[in-house]
């Protein structure tokens, strides 16, 4: 993902999470307004018709079956037209806070999110908060379990408040950014995993929002997340094997997260250009929630 942290160096890679040497990288949207021709071709392009429902007042959860990417800072409203009109791209990752979230967001505003979700984008919300404490380089939450998961309960308040102030619905889901790599005690995974149950429990007060975990599929202990009670309503695997279909995440388990619960980042940092322009992205594949201004069904290849 590309966040803030700092040994995410390709401008738009999560290649730490997806379990590759912290040296290499740092990490990390849809529609409604434009009218059914548009959503139609997205559609086409992405694999399969679009199947918008009706268009919502505000952005707020809906499931998106689709491609997408991410970048390390917000694109222009002009850099995500571009990104849209005749490609395969439904939805977009955009980092909306913490402490370790690497890039700054000069575009990411209130009126942002308005202008891309009108025009048809959905959005995956990621927060970028302390990390596992066997991570060097980045801020940390406690090994104490339980100063973990109050550590867990206050980053989801604050990702709820960051969710508001950008003009998304209480209902949005949102997703941590968990970055992977090192060598992992049983003490931190177990300080994970109670970091993990505090986002996951806060984000369950009502106003409820869905809670989402990205991380590396098998470096990341991504499945281990599974025994928490109850565990993330979705997750965001990341494995760079160019597989697209979210079914298929190395150590993760097929019974698990089975009903619209899943994102892969299936390619790191890359520069795609479309209708001429370049962004360096990572690329995900979606088949769960996002936030948008309705449910699309664009790309089957992404189940």
């Amino acid at each position: 993902m590309l966040g803030r942290m700092l040994p995410r160096i390709l401008g738009g890679s999560r290649a730490v999470a997806a379990g590759l040497s912290p040296t290499v990288a740092r990490r990390r949207s849809l529609p409604a307004a434009l009218g059914t021709a548009l959503l139609l071709i997205a559609g086409c392009l992405a694999g399969a018709a679009v199947q918008p429902t009706a268009a919502s007042a505000t952005p707020q959860s809906y499931t998106t079956i689709g491609k997408g990417g991410d970048s390390c800072t917000a694109p222009s409203t002009s850099q995500m037209q571009a990104f849209w009109t005749n490609t395969p791209f439904l939805v977009w990752g955009i980092y909306i806070g913490g402490i370790d979230r690497a890039c700054s967001q000069p575009n990411l505003t209130k009126s942002w999110v308005t202008t891309v979700t009108n025009e048809g984008w959905a959005l995956l919300p990621l927060w970028v908060g302390p990390q596992n404490p066997c991570l060097s380089g980045f801020d940390h939450f406690s090994t104490n379990t339980s100063t973990a998961y109050s550590q867990g309960q206050t980053e989801a308040k604050s990702a709820y408040n960051a969710l508001i102030a950008l003009g998304m619905a209480a209902n949005s889901p949102v997703i941590y950014d968990m970055e992977a790599g090192g060598s992992n005690t049983t003490t931190c995974i177990n300080a994970t995993k109670a970091f993990v149950q505090g986002w996951t429990d806060q984000l369950a007060v009502a106003p409820a929002q869905p809670s989402g975990i990205y991380t590396s599929t098998c470096a990341g202990f991504l499945d281990d997340f599974a025994s928490n009670s109850p565990p993330p309503n979705f997750i965001d695997g990341a494995d760079y094997d160019g597989v697209i279909s979210t079914s298929s995440m190395p150590c993760v388990s097929t019974s698990h997260w089975t009903n619209h619960q899943r994102h892969k980042q299936y390619a790191g940092g890359h520069n795609e250009t479309w209708n001429g322009v370049t962004l360096n992205i990572d690329s995900t594949c979606s088949n769960g929630p996002a936030v948008a201004n309705g449910a699309y069904n664009g790309n089957n290849g992404c189940l």
